[in-house]
C-alpha cells in the first residue's frame, strides 16, 4: 500500500472517531448540567396601581436537584398598553384596566402570575371621623352611618374606596354603603376604613331599646350657636340647623362650626319673610339667596328647606328644590324666654318620631334645650337629624313637599 493512501485512510479513521466521540460526550454533559425549575412562589398575588407608579415583585424559584446550570426564569406581562414588567420583575403601571404579569421557567413548564389592577390616580382620604363617639338603635332599624371623610388630591379624579365591617355580625351589620342594621341587643364597633391609604374611624354601637327624635332650631346661626353644638356632642347626639341666610353672613364660624361636627343644615331662607304673601320674584330669590349664603359658607347646598312660619303655596314647592319641612312639636320657646320653661316644655311635650321646634338665637331656648338633654339620653332618646329620622323611619323625602312628621301625612 503506498504513503499516499495509508495517509488518507489515518484521516478517515480520525475523522470518524472525533464524529462519534464528541457529540455523544456532549450530550452526557448537557443533560447532567441542566437543573430544571420545580416551582415558583411570587411575592404579590395581587398589585393595584395607579397609571404611570411602579412596584417590584419577586420570585422564589425552586429546582429538582442542587446541580450546576440553574434553568432561568423569564417575566412577562399579558397586555403591555395596561401594564410592563422587565426581567428584573420592576412593574410599570400604563393605562386603566387589568392584566396578569407572569413568570415562567425558560421551558414554560412551569408559569405563574399576579393580577395587576391599573386606574386613574384616585383622591386619597386624609382623615375619617364620626360625629358620635356612640350611637343607639333598635333590633331591626336600618341606619345609615355618616362619618366626616376628607380627601387629597385632584378634584377631578375618582375619590378612594373604602370598606365596612362590624365587630359581630351577630349583633349587628353593616353594608358596603354604611346602612347599619340591628340583629341583637348588644354592643359591636362598626369601622370604616380607606381602602388603600389606611385611615380609618370606629363608632360604638349600642343595639338596645331606642327612641328618635330630631331637634331643629331656626333663624340661626347666632352667638350661643357653638356652645349648643357643643353639648350636642357632649351626649353624641345630632340635630338640624334651619339656618337665615342673613344670619349665616353675620356668623360664618359658626355655621361651620355645626356642620364640621356633623349637624345637619337646612335652610329658612334669606330673611325671613312670609313667602305665602310674597310675589313669585320675591319667593324665587328669598330661597335662592338663603341656599347660597350656605353653600359660600360650607361648601354645600343645604339639604332641607323650612319655610319660614311654615307658610307655603305651589310656587314655593316648586322652587324649593329640597324638601320642606314642618313640625310636630312646638316649644314656644320664642315667645317665653325662660330656661326653665323651655327646658320643661321639651320634657312634657317630646316624645318618639317627633320633629320639635326650638330657636338657636335664644340665650333661654340653648339653655333649656342643654338642661333638657340629659334627661332626654337617661330616657333612651337618640337625638338625630330630621333625615336620619326619616331614613330610619322609612320614608323617603321628596323635594317640593312638605313634610309633618314621619307619623303624619299632613299638618
Amino acid at each position: 500500500m503506498s504513503f499516499r493512501k495509508k495517509t488518507i485512510i489515518s484521516i478517515i479513521i480520525i475523522v470518524a472517531l472525533v464524529v462519534t466521540f464528541f457529540p455523544y460526550e456532549n450530550s452526557i454533559k448537557s443533560s447532567e448540567t441542566i437543573n430544571h425549575i420545580k416551582s415558583i412562589v411570587l411575592s404579590k398575588n395581587n398589585v393595584n396601581l395607579t397609571a404611570g407608579k411602579k412596584t417590584v415583585i419577586s420570585a422564589k424559584v425552586s429546582y429538582k436537584s442542587d446541580s450546576e446550570g440553574l434553568e432561568s426564569h423569564i417575566w412577562s406581562s399579558d397586555d403591555k398598553s395596561i401594564a410592563k414588567i422587565d426581567q428584573k420583575g420592576i412593574i410599570t403601571a400604563v393605562s386603566n384596566g387589568t392584566t396578569y404579569v407572569l413568570c415562567s421557567s425558560k421551558s414554560k413548564d412551569v408559569v405563574v402570575r399576579c393580577k395587576v389592577i391599573v386606574r386613574h390616580p384616585y383622591n386619597k382620604v386624609s382623615s375619617i371621623s364620626f360625629p358620635q363617639s356612640v350611637i343607639k338603635m333598635n333590633i331591626d332599624d336600618k341606619r345609615k352611618l355618616e362619618p366626616a371623610i376628607k380627601f387629597t388630591g385632584n378634584k377631578t379624579y375618582t375619590t378612594e374606596p373604602i370598606e365596612w365591617s362590624s365587630s359581630n355580625n351577630k349583633i349587628a351589620k353593616v353594608s358596603s354603603k354604611g346602612v347599619v342594621k340591628g340583629q341583637s341587643n348588644g354592643t359591636a364597633y362598626i369601622t370604616i376604613k380607606s381602602k388603600f391609604s389606611g385611615k380609618k374611624a370606629t363608632v360604638k354601637l349600642n343595639i338596645t331599646p331606642t327612641k328618635y327624635i330630631a331637634f331643629t332650631f331656626d333663624d340661626g346661626p347666632g352667638i350661643y350657636t357653638k356652645k349648643l353644638v357643643n353639648a350636642l356632642k357632649k351626649y353624641d347626639s345630632k340635630a338640624t340647623f334651619f339656618a337665615l341666610g342673613r344670619s349665616v353672613e353675620k356668623h360664618r364660624d359658626a355655621l361651620k362650626y355645626a356642620h364640621a361636627n356633623g349637624m345637619e343644615i337646612g335652610t329658612h331662607t334669606y330673611a325671613h319673610k312670609n313667602l305665602k304673601k310674597c310675589s313669585k320674584s320675591t319667593i324665587r330669590s328669598e330661597i335662592r339667596k338663603g341656599k347660597k349664603a350656605i353653600k359660600d359658607t360650607i361648601g354645600v347646598y343645604p339639604t332641607l328647606l323650612r319655610p319660614p312660619y311654615g307658610n307655603y303655596n305651589k310656587t314655593v314647592s316648586k322652587n324649593a328644590g329640597v324638601p320642606m319641612i314642618y313640625w310636630t312639636v312646638d316649644t314656644l320657646d320664642w315667645k317665653h324666654k325662660k330656661t326653665k320653661y323651655v327646658a320643661k316644655s321639651i320634657l312634657r311635650q317630646s316624645g318618639k318620631w317627633d320633629v320639635v321646634l326650638l330657636h338657636d338665637i335664644h340665650k333661654t331656648s340653648v339653655e333649656g334645650f342643654i338642661k333638657a338633654l340629659p334627661k332626654l339620653k337617661k330616657n333612651n332618646y337618640e337625638l338625630v337629624t330630621v333625615s336620619e329620622l326619616y331614613q330610619i323611619y322609612g320614608k323617603k323625602l321628596k323635594p317640593g313637599v312638605m313634610y309633618y312628621g314621619p307619623l303624619r301625612s299632613k299638618k
